[in-house]
């Protein structure tokens, strides 16, 4: 078999082997309707439960399952990132965002705030987004920060599509938010594009 092919078959195991705790008649068919529809296991657990309805029909089981599996998945990946983020390109950092939001078929921009020795305040979403394009608004990520009395920030956003080089209106917008966190006093350490496999970093590309 092609390896594409050897990864696909994979997959589906796995992920039927899942599915039969709860649904042991019915896991391989749902795990080949379930990838099928999603395209791969990580696409398949970020998305909506609406959205796992539509593939799973009445087995509520089956979505739930799958619905906490993904917490149980980013919780782990969540407490294996340091909380002292002294470089914002640590792969133990990167490796929780792309399993947070590389697998997403829309843009969403995740904001982690931190103290002033660098230490993870909060991490939080903001925003809704396109595949292809994101609305938030800068001020609204300053506010926040202002209420948890940040001292830095560090921005993240997906590209669903894979790539991971800096749009002109990322560009626009992270130069926007700089300006304010320059008014305020607050340092913008770095913005972080993701995508399933890659990433960039404003910061490493010299453009922050």
């Amino acid at each position: 078999m092609p390896p594409e092919e050897v990864e696909s078959e994979r997959d589906r195991s796995a992920l039927a082997q899942l599915l039969a705790s709860v649904a042991p008649e019915q896991a391989h068919s749902l795990a080949v309707l379930l990838l099928n529809e999603f395209g791969s296991i990580g696409r398949m657990l970020c998305v909506s439960e609406e959205a796992l309805r539509r593939v799973a029909g009445a087995n509520e089981a089956v979505v739930k399952l799958l619905t906490a599996t993904e917490k149980v998945l980013l919780a782990q990946l969540r407490n294996q990132m340091p909380q002292k983020l002294i470089s914002t390109t640590d792969q133990k950092l990167i490796k929780y965002l792309q399993g947070s939001m590389g697998p997403r078929s829309t843009e969403m921009m995740r904001v982690l705030f931190l103290d002033n020795a660098k230490y993870l305040i909060s991490d939080q979403e903001f925003g809704t987004g396109s595949p292809k394009r994101l609305f938030v608004q800068p001020r609204s990520i300053l506010k926040r920060a202002l209420e948890l009395d940040a001292s830095g920030i560090i921005l993240v956003h997906n590209h669903p599509g894979g790539d991971t080089i800096p749009s002109k209106s990322d560009v626009k917008f992270t130069m926007s938010i700089k300006m304010l966190c320059n008014e305020l006093d607050i340092s913008l350490h770095d913005h972080i594009i993701i995508s399933s496999n890659h990433w960039s970093s404003f910061r490493k590309i010299k453009l922050l």
